[in-house]
C-alpha cells in the first residue's frame, strides 16, 4: 500500500505539473490567437484599402477606356466626313468648270485628292492632274471662282457673296459663263469690277442690267489719276 500510495503521489505531481504545463500553453495559445487577430483585422483593413484602390484603378480605367474609344469614333467621324464634304465640292467644282469654260466634251469633271491635289477626269475615266493638261490661268482662275461657290451652297447659311475682280483674266465668253453661273444665280452677290471687265457701255453690261438689284459707279473728279 505505502508503494502503490508513493506511486500515485508521484503520478498525481506530475499530472500537476502537466496540468500547470498546459495552462500556461493554453495562455500562450489565446495570447498569440490575439495577436492574430489583430493581426488578421489588420490585413482586412488593408485588403478594404486596396480592394478600393483597385475599384478606383479599374474604374478609371474603364473611364480611359471609354475616352479613347470615343476619340477613335470622333476620328472616323471626322475622316469619313471630310472624305465625303471633298467628293461633294469636288463634283460641285467639276460640274461649274467644265461648263463655264466649256469643256465639258472633253471633261466630265474633276477631283480633288486627300492633299487637295487636282486631277480631270476625261470621258472615258482617265484621271490626268491638273498641271499636264497645260491649263490658262484663266482657267485656274475659274476653277478657284467655282470652288468658292461649291464651298457657298454646301454652307449651311448662305451669306452675300462678294467678289472683288472676278474677271481680269477671263475672256469675254467665259466672262458671261462666270456671272451667269456664280453671280447672277439667285443668291445676294457683290460683284466689285473694273470697266476693262463689265464696261458699263459694253454689251456684257446691258445683256446682265435687267437682273442686278444696284448698280453703283464710281467716276473720278478732279485728278483722274488719284
Amino acid at each position: 500500500s505505502m508503494e502503490r500510495g508513493q506511486e500515485l503521489h508521484e503520478r498525481r505531481g506530475d499530472l500537476k505539473r502537466r496540468c500547470s504545463d498546459l495552462n500556461r500553453q493554453r495562455e500562450d495559445l489565446a495570447i498569440e490567437i490575439d495577436q492574430l487577430e489583430k493581426q488578421l483585422a489588420e490585413l482586412r483593413g488593408r485588403e478594404t484599402v486596396l480592394e478600393e484602390a483597385r475599384d478606383k484603378m479599374q474604374h478609371g480605367q474603364t473611364l480611359a477606356t471609354l475616352a479613347s474609344a470615343y476619340r477613335d469614333a470622333a476620328r472616323r467621324i471626322r475622316e469619313t466626313a471630310a472624305v465625303q464634304l471633298r467628293e461633294q465640292i469636288s463634283q460641285g467644282v467639276g460640274e461649274l468648270w467644265t461648263r463655264i469654260v466649256e469643256r465639258d466634251r472633253e471633261f466630265s469633271g474633276l477631283e480633288f485628292d486627300s492633299h487637295w491635289r487636282c486631277f480631270l477626269v476625261r470621258k472615258n475615266g482617265e484621271r490626268v492632274a491638273w498641271e499636264d493638261t497645260n491649263t490658262s490661268a484663266g482657267q485656274r482662275q475659274v476653277r478657284m471662282l467655282a470652288f468658292y461657290e461649291s464651298l457657298r451652297r454646301l454652307a449651311q447659311l448662305k451669306p452675300p457673296l462678294v467678289v472683288d475682280t472676278p474677271l481680269g483674266r477671263l475672256d469675254k465668253e467665259v466672262r458671261a459663263n462666270v456671272l451667269d453661273k456664280l453671280y447672277l444665280s439667285g443668291h445676294q452677290s457683290l460683284i466689285l469690277s473694273t470697266d476693262s471687265e463689265i464696261d458699263p457701255d459694253g454689251p456684257l453690261f446691258k445683256n446682265i442690267r435687267d437682273r442686278l438689284a444696284r448698280v453703283y459707279t464710281l467716276h473720278p473728279h478732279g485728278d483722274e489719276d488719284s
